[in-house]
């Protein structure tokens, strides 16, 4: 259940109930990760946006799932893609799986960045992302989209 307060959108209910990480374009961060992200992104002029829409991509053989990118940057790209930045603080092997798929049927269009700590960068599969980074490693990474 989400609660929705007049003069703040926060997060009310499940694991998170009482806390809230802020909001970028009426959409409620689900991180401190994710803020801080926003925070730099926005601190460098970089236009983005938060899940803006979902894409159908299969789950199994015979069924299909909604899957939202977390941050997507417009007008932005690495080789003709639009970039795409995922981070997590756990790993989350359903949402992992809708990655994966994701970039196996639209790798073409989008460029994934993961963010995540060292020690579960290296439990998510390459086949998640083209490029990862290290939360300590964000403003490196800020400053090379922004070029």
């Amino acid at each position: 259940m989400t609660l929705v307060d007049d003069d703040e959108l926060m997060l009310g209910g499940g694991p998170l109930r009482g806390h809230g990480f802020g909001r970028c374009g009426g959409r409620v961060l689900s991180s401190k990760l994710e803020q801080q992200i926003c925070d730099l992104l926005s601190d460098a002029g970089l236009t983005h946006s938060h899940a803006p829409r979902h894409f159908e991509v299969p789950v199994t053989e015979d069924s299909v799932g909604a899957y939202a990118p977390l941050i997507v940057l417009r007008g932005r790209g690495r080789g003709g893609k639009t970039v795409v930045i995922e981070c997590v603080e756990d790993i989350d092997k359903a949402l992992l799986g809708k990655i994966c798929a994701f970039r196996a049927k639209f790798g073409a269009e989008f460029y994934v960045i993961f963010v995540a700590a060292e020690d579960l960068i290296d439990l998510i599969p390459l086949s998640a992302y083209d490029e990862s980074s290290v939360p300590t490693d964000l403003g490196t990474l800020i400053n090379r989209l922004a070029d």
